[in-house]
């Protein structure tokens, strides 16, 4: 007890006379600590080692400081000049990614070298001054140019993940009600794509940037989620007719309900029934199906038509059922 109880009172003297780190290790041991004393302190629990030559205090409150708290730590022995990027900075902006991240602490540093050692990977590039930012002393990609870094590839339905969700975060509007008012979804649209566009410009010529440039035209900042946004990607690689997304429409009894997407010439109505759109708990499934059950009959009695898909279909399956509805429902003539 008393061993671990000195311990613990010199790890609180270090950030005392240290800072709340993380520190690099020359630091520690120019403060006094032997290395016997470093690896009892990381076997206990008391440090950890983020990065390679770096200690710090474990513990985070959300995955957004834990990714902050890794990145300080891995530019403690970065190059100079490196930015935090890719994944990294799409954590620390909270944007959807169309990908699971690495687990890797990714930068950007001056050069063209490129490298991955002890969870750190390095992507040499040029990044224009404007396209960082500065997050609680951290130089961080901006939202613009963090989104077209990650949502590079082959797939434009993955490119849409990132595009809708930085649109989202660079308009300030995380929820549909907030983007009800077409004038401001235009607007949120409009500012989106122009600094969107500018972040392509500085990588136009890379691999996997062609996406980018025809997802740039299919901004949707009302899509309320990475489900919705892949999906509607997948309708455009199909070649379906284009929805209008985020569409109030009215039931039979009168109340008004919002539709994923929407044909509104065509009278069908879709819905992209990503994990967890229903609840977290049991009780709240079962409320929220009940409800949704509800809506749709609401809104079938009103003469629309339905489709549905959940994240455990296969695109072709869902697309092939959706494009027999749209095909087979009567044009409207207003």
């Amino acid at each position: 007890m008393g061993q671990h109880r000195r311990s613990h009172d010199a790890v609180q003297k270090l950030v005392a006379d240290l800072g709340p780190g993380p520190w690099p290790l020359d630091a520690v041991r120019g403060y006094g600590w032997t290395p016997a004393q470093i690896r009892s302190a990381v076997a206990g629990g008391r440090l950890v080692r983020p990065a390679r030559g770096v200690l710090s205090l474990p513990g985070h409150s959300s995955p957004a400081d834990t990714t902050l708290y890794r990145a300080r730590a891995a530019l403690l022995t970065a190059p100079a000049g490196a930015v935090v990027s890719h994944t990294s900075a799409a954590d620390i902006h909270d944007l959807w990614q169309p990908r699971r991240p690495d687990g890797h602490v990714h930068l950007i540093v001056p050069g063209d070298h490129d490298d991955v050692d002890h969870g750190v990977r390095l992507h040499g590039s040029a990044l224009p001054p404007h396209q960082v930012v500065n997050v609680d002393g951290v130089a961080v990609t901006s939202v613009a140019r963090t989104a077209v870094d990650i949502g590079r590839g082959p797939s434009l339905p993955d490119a849409l993940i990132a595009l809708d969700s930085a649109c989202r975060v660079l308009a300030g509007a995380r929820s549909r009600e907030a983007l009800r008012d077409p004038r401001k979804a235009l607007h949120a649209r409009d500012d989106g794509r122009r600094l969107l566009w500018d972040a392509y410009q500085a990588v136009w010529s890379w691999p996997g940037t062609r996406v980018i440039e025809r997802g740039l035209d299919l901004l949707e900042p009302a899509s309320e989620s990475p489900f919705e946004s892949w999906s509607r990607g997948w309708m455009v690689v199909a070649g379906l007719p284009y929805p209008t997304v985020a569409h109030h429409v009215r039931g039979i009894s009168g109340r008004w309900y919002w539709s994923d997407f929407a044909w509104p010439g065509r009278r069908v109505l879709a819905e992209a029934d990503g994990l967890g759109k229903y609840g977290a708990t049991d009780a709240e499934v079962r409320e929220s199906l009940a409800a949704e059950r509800h809506r749709q009959r609401d809104l079938e009695a009103a003469g629309w038509r339905f489709e549905r898909w959940d994240s455990r279909e296969k695109p072709r399956a869902w697309l092939a059922r959706l494009s027999a509805t749209l095909y087979a429902s009567p044009l409207q003539v207003s």
